[in-house]
């Protein structure tokens, strides 16, 4: 039983959602961000997670570069900013404080996204509000554990969303974490994919924030030795 569009119609959907005048609009939401965005979410990591300069990290969906700047700000310089959407990319190539980062075009839920990086390649794969906006999280989360060395880390960042979140955007009902109301699913499927979990919690720094309109939470999870 077909019971929902197939990726590829899905993915199209999503560059035609964020076509320049989509973009415009989700970064003049982004543009808002600053320096205390950047140090609520290190904050947040702080207890179990911290970046260091030796670090090679990847950053899955990093739409126009708000994760990438929170990244740099910690002090990593070898970061790789993985995104699908042309103008996306376009918007973080224009941003001069993100102009060491190399991107890369391209989404990471499906068996055929393998190939974009070499097995082990990353320390630390982050993704900021990606994984509600996954067609297939099994499918991303063995892609991750695939481009990680052992004991990597996954680093997700995600909000509790309604259906209505969708409503101007795509169909949820493709999407299976599209609006999950408990943390509980996320850490579920990334032990279910392998990963073992360091932590689940709300990022409550973050989330006293004047501009953060829905409650975020974080899931770090690490890769194991023998996968």
């Amino acid at each position: 039983m077909n019971w929902r569009d197939s990726q590829e119609s899905v993915r199209r959907r999503l560059n035609e959602c964020y076509d320049k005048e989509g973009v415009q609009r989700y970064e003049s939401w982004i543009a808002q961000l600053g320096d205390s965005d950047d140090q609520a979410c290190l904050a947040d990591l702080a207890p179990e997670f911290q970046f260091t300069s030796a670090m090679r990290v990847l950053d899955a969906g990093a739409g126009t570069g708000a994760m990438c700047r929170t990244i740099l700000s910690a002090g990593v310089t070898e970061l790789i900013a993985l995104e699908p959407c042309a103008s996306m990319i376009e918007v973080l190539r224009g941003k001069p404080e993100l102009s060491s980062i190399v991107v890369e075009k391209g989404f990471c839920d499906s068996t055929a996204d393998r190939g974009l990086f070499p097995q082990s390649r990353f320390d630390v794969i982050v993704s900021r509000q990606l994984v509600n906006g996954l067609y297939d999280p099994f499918a991303a989360f063995h892609n991750w554990s695939h481009w990680l060395r052992s004991e990597g880390y996954v680093v997700v960042i995600d909000g509790i969303y309604d259906r209505d979140a969708w409503r101007d955007v795509m169909d949820v009902d493709h999407l299976p974490l599209g609006a999950c109301r408990t943390m509980a699913t996320v850490p579920y499927l990334l032990e279910a994919s392998g990963f073992d979990i360091v932590t689940v919690k709300w990022m409550a720094a973050t989330n006293e924030l004047p501009l953060t309109r829905t409650p975020r939470y974080v899931v770090i999870a690490r890769k194991g030795v023998q996968q």
